[in-house]
This record gives structure tokens, C-alpha cells and sequence, in this order.
């Protein structure tokens, strides 16, 4: 069988029942593996392309953000209290609550046992472990500061875990809104709006456009096939935006639509800002180069626009151009990022700069969220007001004129 992610379920000599997957050439290398580590294997199946094609875009297979914070700043703590790395990692099996890191992690101990180096093992699990985690571990093994390295990883994903929660809590409540108004209309139309079709029939009123409107719309939504339509189209968006999302064009495509909405576009836009500050701002404190981080930063920047604007950036700084030029140049960046960056670059001081644009911003953030509420709930009740105002009109206004009409 060809390369690729196989599947396993396996046995332990205890007896525990140990599932996980790895990347091998074969079933034969999988099979070799397990035995190395102890496990028998009872069943092996390779990762189908459907598979993966649907469940790196829902995340199956792969650990929670929680589980690997959790990781990392046990992990680190353990290091640098002097704790030796084999028993570290024990420690930290032994308290990881999810099964997909758990599985994970004991790979990476059964290789490290056998002379493998952290970062290469790390960096054998992508599903797993990001490449911004392998290249800060791999540059602390270089420098012999693996601890610090350690230390300022389970920082940055603390801060970049509070900053997700926040911007999905603010996206959160306006979502829900719309939801139950939806819900609400579809009700309405669909059920209450149908019952007064037949009293305007049996009396031959003359109907307003928007009532014969509404009326249609009502009648078509207590059709099977009206539902059966609609959910098809929502389908077959939903997979095109998948399908388009996973090539390099659909993708900055799809990101630039996202970033462009009204509201949550410059929201977006700050919060991306502040992780990629950030995350630089890590990677050149922990030793790497700068042309390096962009690279390591881009695919993991939460963002295929802001990842290929780090592109160009990275493709300018090779050519000797300044970081602060060539960020400029994209006409992406926000302004005050490159004034910070250019002055961290006259001072020398590029990583602390990065640091500070990552706190503006995430300040900025915070604060934009606190009055979204404001914004958006008059906004939505608003809408809601007009959609149900819109309805009632077109019901009552014919209903008047029949009542008018009896009472002479």
C-alpha cells in the first residue's frame, strides 16, 4: 500500500485498548512500530482521501487547543523544574485528557527512547503538533534553552486561546440572534400567515402585492419539496466553500469575503494582527531568524489572505528589502503596525515592537467587543422589528378592509 496516514487499533501487554493514527509507508512499518512501543496491533486501515479531505476542515483527528495548552504548560513547567524529558512526558500522558494527544504523546516517548530528538518527533505528527510548536522546540534544543522555549510557547497559547474566546463569545450572541429570528419568520410565514389564505379566498378580497407575496411565500414553504430544496442548496454551498476553501486561490478567496464583512471583518483583522505579531514576536525571542518565522507563520496564521501577504513579505526580505518596506508594500498591513515595526528596526528592538502591536491590538480587541453588544442588538431588534412589521402589515391591512367591509 502506497504512503500515507494509517489508522490503528492496538493492544497494550496490560490489555488496554490503545487507538491512534500515524504516518507510514506501509501497514509493515506501522505493524513494526507498534511492536516497538509495545502494542500488538488487532486492526490496521489507511485514512481514506474522503476522510481526510472532510476532517481537517472539522478538526477530527486531531487534539483540542485546550488539551495541547494544557500540554504545553505542564510540559514546560516540568522541564524547568529539572525534570528529565522521559519522565516529563510520562507525567504528561498520564494527565492529558484527551485520547488523540495521549496516543500522540506516547509515540514521541517510544522515539525519544530510541535516540529521536524532540522537534523530529514532534515534527512527525502534523495532525498533532503545528509547525510553529516543532520550530520553537527545535530552536530551543539548538540553543540549549529548552525550557524558555517551552515557557514562552504555553504563553503565547494562553493569550492566543483568551483572544480566540473572546472574539467567539462577541461572534456568538449576534449569530444565536439571527438564528431564532430566522426561526421565527420561517414560523410565522410558514404556519400562521397560511391560516388567513383561506378566509381571504372564501371572501374574494382584493389583495396587496405584499400579501399575495407573503401568501405565495407561506404556500410554498408547506411544500416537502420547498425544504428538500432548500437544504440542497445549503448542502451544496457548504461543501462548494469547503471544496473552494481547500485550493490555494478559493481559499484567499473565500478569507478576503470573511475580512470585507461589515463588523466582524475589522474585528477579524485586529485579532489576526495580534496573533501574527505575536507569534513572531515569540519565534525571533526564541532564536530563529526572521525570514524563518514568516515561514514557519503562514500556515498557521488563521488566515489564507494574511498568509499570502506573509509570502510576499518573505519573498522581499530574501531580496534584501526591510521588514518594514515590505509590509508596506503589500498595502494589507495596518498602518500603525508598520510605523512600530520600522522604528523596531532603527532601534533593533523588532521582537519587543512585535510584542507591543500584539498588546495594542489585542486591547483593541477587547475593546471593540465590549461595544459590539451596543451596536449589534439595536441593529438585530431593528431587522426584526421591519420583518415582523412587514408581516403583520401585509396580514392586517386586507383583514381591516374585510372587517370594514362586513361592518357596513
Amino acid at each position: 500500500m502506497s504512503a500515507g496516514v494509517y489508522r490503528y487499533t492496538a493492544r497494550s501487554v496490560d490489555g488496554e485498548r490503545v487507538q491512534g493514527s500515524m504516518e507510514a509507508a506501509s501497514v509493515e512499518a506501522v505493524l513494526s512500530r507498534l511492536r516497538t512501543r509495545a502494542l500488538y496491533a488487532t486492526a490496521v486501515d489507511c485514512e481514506t482521501a474522503l476522510a481526510r479531505t472532510l476532517g481537517r476542515p472539522l478538526g477530527l483527528g486531531a487534539p483540542t487547543r485546550r488539551s495541547l495548552l494544557a500540554f504545553f504548560r505542564s510540559f514546560s513547567t516540568l522541564i524547568r523544574a529539572g525534570v528529565p524529558m522521559r519522565r516529563a512526558l510520562e507525567v504528561t500522558i498520564e494527565r492529558a485528557a484527551d485520547a488523540v494527544l495521549r496516543e500522540s504523546l506516547r509515540s514521541v516517548l517510544a522515539e525519544i527512547e530510541q535516540g529521536s530528538a524532540l522537534s523530529d518527533a514532534l515534527a512527525r505528527r502534523p495532525r498533532t503538533f503545528a509547525p510553529l510548536y516543532v520550530a520553537m522546540v527545535r530552536a530551543g534544543e539548538a540553543g540549549g534553552i529548552l525550557d524558555d522555549v517551552l515557557e514562552r510557547l504555553a504563553a503565547f497559547l494562553e493569550r492566543d486561546a483568551d483572544l480566540r474566546k473572546k472574539v467567539r463569545s462577541a461572534l456568538a450572541y449576534p449569530a444565536i440572534v439571527v438564528s431564532a429570528a430566522l426561526v421565527l419568520v420561517l414560523f410565522l410565514i410558514a404556519r400562521i400567515v397560511p391560516m388567513f389564505a383561506q378566509m381571504f379566498d372564501a371572501f374574494h378580497i382584493d389583495l396587496p402585492a405584499s400579501t399575495q407575496l407573503l401568501l405565495a411565500a407561506g404556500a410554498a414553504l408547506q411544500a416537502p419539496g420547498t425544504w428538500i430544496a432548500g437544504a440542497t442548496a445549503v448542502a451544496a454551498l457548504v461543501i462548494g466553500l469547503i471544496v473552494a476553501a481547500r485550493t490555494a486561490r478559493g481559499a484567499v478567496v473565500v478569507d478576503g469575503v470573511r475580512l470585507r464583512l461589515p463588523i466582524v471583518g475589522p474585528l477579524l483583522r485586529k485579532a489576526i494582527t495580534a496573533r501574527i505579531a505575536r507569534m513572531l514576536a515569540t519565534l525571533l525571542r526564541s532564536g530563529i531568524e526572521l525570514v524563518s518565522a514568516i515561514e514557519v507563520v503562514r500556515p498557521v496564521a488563521g488566515s489564507a489572505r494574511y498568509a499570502e501577504a506573509l509570502g510576499s513579505v518573505a519573498a522581499s526580505l530574501r531580496a534584501g528589502d526591510p521588514l518594514a518596506v515590505t509590509l508596506d508594500a503589500t498595502n494589507f498591513f495596518d498602518p500603525l503596525l508598520v510605523a512600530l515595526v520600522r522604528v523596531g528596526e532603527e532601534t533593533g528592538l523588532v521582537d519587543e515592537m512585535l510584542l507591543k502591536i500584539a498588546a495594542y491590538f489585542e486591547t483593541d480587541v477587547e475593546a471593540a467587543i465590549a461595544t459590539l453588544g451596543a451596536v449589534l442588538e439595536p441593529a438585530l431588534i431593528g431587522m426584526l422589528g421591519v420583518v415582523v412589521g412587514f408581516i403583520v402589515f401585509s396580514v392586517f391591512i386586507p383583514l381591516y378592509s374585510l372587517i370594514g367591509s362586513v361592518s357596513k
